[in-house]
């Protein structure tokens, strides 16, 4: 435990879940970046873009990359480093940042932590289907993994493009949100690489103001949201399900998020 408390990290904030933290995303310092200047982004967890810092902690992450030009590397950090990614010298273009955590566990002790959760990501189904089947909402587990992406251009746009990489659940923008003329951007919601099709999505919108909305992905996993002149946008969806029967944990769940600014 002696590394965690020199990073100022407490074990009840390495295990914050669904119950008290809902979205992990990746906020770079700045979404377009100088050719000259260094490439800098926080791990952050927390609700509508208010939250603690995550700082680079290679136990908690299956990994952390960096593509560009269709090329995926590893990013090195030091233990703890906050902002968890600081590159001095990114690569002209864009820059696709993609987080991949480890499974956590969470306990339900708390008899409306299920219905709080799932509605708070439009999962009502899912929860609809739990109390159909007379399953307790409380003394079970959950296991969730945080699938984060960000991208971020450096120098003038010159044609990059967002990508699949591979992780279980993934959100991918068609194009890139920084093409000349962009008010709106096409987004796919992908699980083990399939389209989601009708599947929840929220968005969220921080500018002068910070508003949610929740959008729905169309029979192919694709959904239109529009992007504003300046601010920055973060895309949030759960995909969860039951384990085999008399399994632990009760739930696996996998946590997307997209974040893109200007």
């Amino acid at each position: 435990m002696s590394w965690l408390k020199a990073c100022g990290i407490s074990m009840a904030f390495l295990m914050a879940g669904p119950s008290g933290a809902h979205e992990y995303w990746i906020e770079p310092l700045d979404f377009t970046v100088a050719t000259n200047a260094r490439m800098m982004a926080f791990l952050k967890v927390g609700s509508d873009f208010k939250g603690s810092t995550f700082p680079y902690i290679p136990p908690q992450f299956q990994s952390f990359t960096i593509t560009h030009d269709g090329k995926t590397a590893d990013y090195i950090g030091q233990v703890g480093d906050s902002p968890a990614l600081q590159v001095t010298e990114p690569e002209a273009g864009l820059n696709i940042l993609a987080y991949h955590s480890k499974p956590n566990r969470l306990s339900y002790r708390d008899p409306a932590l299920l219905e709080k959760y799932l509605k708070a990501e439009g999962l009502d189904r899912v929860l609809e289907a739990h109390r159909a089947a007379g399953l307790p909402e409380v003394g079970i587990t959950e296991d969730y993994t945080r699938n984060a992406k960000a991208l971020v251009q450096v120098g003038d746009y010159s044609g990059g493009v967002d990508q699949a990489l591979g992780l279980p659940f993934e959100l991918v923008v068609q194009g890139s949100p920084y093409a000349p003329d962009t008010d709106q951007v096409r987004l796919q919601l992908l699980w083990q690489g399939k389209p989601m099709p009708d599947y929840p999505i929220n968005v969220f919108t921080k500018g002068r103001e910070i508003t949610q909305t929740r959008v729905q992905t169309d029979a192919e996993g694709f959904v239109d949201v529009t992007f504003p002149d300046t601010g920055i946008m973060m895309m949030n969806s759960v995909h969860i399900a039951r384990t085999p029967e008399g399994e632990t944990p009760f739930y696996e769940s996998f946590w997307a998020s997209m974040t893109f600014g200007r």
